[in-house]
């Protein structure tokens, strides 16, 4: 880990995986049924694995005038793994599934009271399409007075967009605000490109890569509270 950073004036903060859980159940579930119906022997774990690396390579490649949304994304993304493991499925259904899941996300027991108890302002900063965003926010019952999302940017994290577009609303600089998020490639490795101190949210005790720097680890976020409210 980086050393401690000076406390916050305000927090950039992921959504899916970081206040709510990140779509994994669903992704195997499809990965599970694409598995049954490959012409070629496979797992559901070569599946996820090529799926990610298709879906990764698109995101890097959709910004400016390139930009598509991440349903678009997730679309194209399908079609591919389907036609790499020669399974004949609705994609159609199968995006359902992951797109259900999108709007009405589980979230994590303590991010309600981890965000009402934060004493600075909070901006939201997600991969994720507006529309989708709004309805996992009013299924968890939550708002936030600032939101930025990789639609509004045409953008999708580690870019440095999203996040600059987050500092010119909270008018900001890096040093100043403290990112929170659980990818060590979109949240980890896009703040540290900015010279953004980060916290990264680690619940599953992942090991923490080589080139990625964090100047805080956290099982949950309470270490929010720990570092925001510390002063």
């Amino acid at each position: 880990m980086k050393n401690r950073t000076a406390s916050p004036r305000a927090v950039l903060l992921d959504f899916y995986g970081t206040v709510v859980e990140e779509d994994g159940e669903p992704i195997g579930h499809v990965c599970d049924e694409i598995v049954k119906a490959s012409s070629r022997a496979t797992t559901a774990k070569e599946v996820s694995s090529y799926w990610g690396r298709v879906f990764n390579e698109m995101c890097l490649n959709s910004h400016g005038s390139a930009f598509r949304l991440e349903r678009e994304l997730e679309q194209a993304s399908l079609q591919a793994v389907l036609l790499h493991f020669g399974a004949d499925l609705d994609s159609a259904e199968l995006n359902q599934i992951i797109y259900d899941y999108w709007m009405r996300p589980t979230i994590f027991p303590e991010s309600k009271a981890v965000i009402a108890g934060c004493k600075v302002p909070v901006c939201l900063v997600s991969n994720i399409d507006n529309s989708d965003l709004a309805s996992a926010l009013r299924h968890n019952g939550l708002s936030f007075d600032l939101i930025v999302t990789s639609e509004d940017c045409r953008a999708y994290k580690p870019r440095p967009e999203m996040f600059e577009k987050a500092l010119s609303l909270l008018e900001l600089s890096n040093e100043e605000v403290l990112h929170v998020g659980d990818s060590l490639s979109s949240d980890v490795r896009g703040a540290n490109a900015l010279g953004i101190p980060v916290l990264w949210i680690n619940r599953q005790e992942r090991k923490l890569r080589a080139g990625y720097e964090p100047n805080y680890i956290s099982a949950d976020l309470t270490g929010i509270l720990d570092i925001v409210n510390s002063t």
